[in-house]
């Protein structure tokens, strides 16, 4: 800000010049030596200091380069235009800077960012919005009221940048009640392979078929006296059954296959908010018949904190050639294997167990089609709270027996 020389010092007899310099204590630094010349970093009122050193011993002193804010000024100071623009250019900074021009949101992994951003943007939170009129606090309050899943979250600014930080929560496993009075019911269609009750009254034994909603062991339990009456408790039981599952997928047997070109026509643009200005274009008068379409959009930016609201636009229509090419049959029914089968195990839980499959295939309008047929051994048993018409009679006959 007040600026500073830098001074050539040239002569036989430099140690003296530095002797008596530093007797007086003058202020100089970045000392470096080159042959028998010296540099040094000095003030101006410092280099007229040296002046009186360097005429004792006998050496040349002289300035070689002038740096810092003084001589800038008086190097432009008739550019008034220049120091004007400098001004309004600096204002324009400081104005940009107080609005917001990029939302950004960090810790979302069950939530989806876009979907977060676009709640604040109802509530008011948006890009081009002033700083000073934003409550941030309040901002926080929306997101958790919007997102039972946030447990925290915390808006801040970093320079024209509207960070958002989240933390969301853990998802609470599903926990059955065991003091709870329940059923255990079928699932799906099965054939009953293996069953060891635990607590309840077994409806069904090994070797039987039941269908979608069928008891299999009962909550209700009766005294073994010949009062009739009963006690509810929680089903639980080992319950394994063979179940049939058949998955079907296809693919054509045919494909498109783009041969792309050498020709593209590309085209610049700057955009502001939702203002386009044509930069360039390419001079290119063909037209494409099968093309696709990049586009790539980059924001200025001060500093990585500092994004402002000016983008650069390329897009870029690239030609191709669509050519058909046939898929092997031996390809597609592997393909069509590997994810039947992945299908498959993503349908069935821990524990379960795939006894055979078999795979058929066809072809349908140019198309290969495949089924999966699966015998699977499985748990086919779920919880199923009691009714109320199952918990009543109950009730009724404790009533009576007390």
């Amino acid at each position: 800000m007040r600026g500073y020389v830098i001074v050539e010092v040239s002569g036989y007899a430099l140690e003296k010049f530095m002797n008596l310099a530093l007797k007086d204590s003058q202020y100089f630094w970045n000392i470096i030596r080159k042959n028998n010349k010296m540099y040094l970093y000095t003030t101006t009122k410092g280099f007229k200091k040296l002046k009186p050193y360097a005429k004792k011993s006998k050496c040349h002193i002289r300035i070689v380069e002038k740096r810092g804010l003084p001589f800038l000024q008086f190097r432009y100071r008739k550019r008034w235009m220049l120091a004007y623009g400098s001004l309004i250019f600096i204002g324009l900074m400081y104005l940009l800077c107080s609005f917001v021009w990029l939302v950004e949101v960090d810790g979302c992994k069950r939530l989806n960012e876009t979907e977060v951003i676009e709640t604040l943007e109802q509530n008011g939170y948006e890009v081009g919005r002033f700083k000073g009129r934003l409550d941030l606090r309040k901002a926080e309050q929306v997101l958790i009221d919007a997102y039972p899943e946030i447990i925290w979250t915390g808006v801040k600014y970093e320079g024209t940048k509207l960070v958002v930080q989240i933390s969301e929560s853990v998802p609470k496993p599903k926990l059955v009640e065991e003091t709870e009075p329940c059923n255990l019911v079928a699932k799906r269609d099965a054939l009953i392979t293996y069953i060891a009750t635990d607590k309840g009254m077994p409806q069904v034994k090994k070797g039987d078929t039941v269908k979608k909603g069928d008891l299999l062991v009962s909550g209700s339990i009766p005294y073994n006296d010949e009062s009739g009456a009963f006690y509810l408790a929680h089903s639980k039981a080992q319950i394994l059954a063979k179940t049939g599952y058949a998955l079907t997928a296809s693919m054509p047997l045919e494909s498109v296959k783009k041969d792309y070109t050498e020709r593209v026509s590309s085209r610049y643009n700057l955009r502001l908010f939702n203002f386009k200005m044509p930069i360039w274009k390419s001079h290119s008068k063909d037209v494409y018949n099968h093309f696709d379409e990049i586009v790539t959009v980059k924001q200025f930016k001060l500093t990585d904190k500092f994004p402002l609201p000016f983008y650069y636009e390329c897009t870029q229509k690239v030609e191709y050639v669509p050519k058909q090419q046939v898929v092997e049959e031996e390809t597609a029914k592997e393909k069509l294997y590997g994810a039947l089968y992945d299908a498959l195990l993503e349908k069935l839980g821990e524990g379960s167990n795939v006894l055979y499959h078999e795979v058929s295939y066809k072809q349908e309008e140019g198309k290969l089609v495949a089924t999966l047929q699966a015998i699977v051994e499985e748990d086919v048993s779920e919880h199923v709270g009691l009714s109320l018409e199952e918990i009543m009679p109950q009730n009724k006959v404790e009533g009576e027996n007390e």
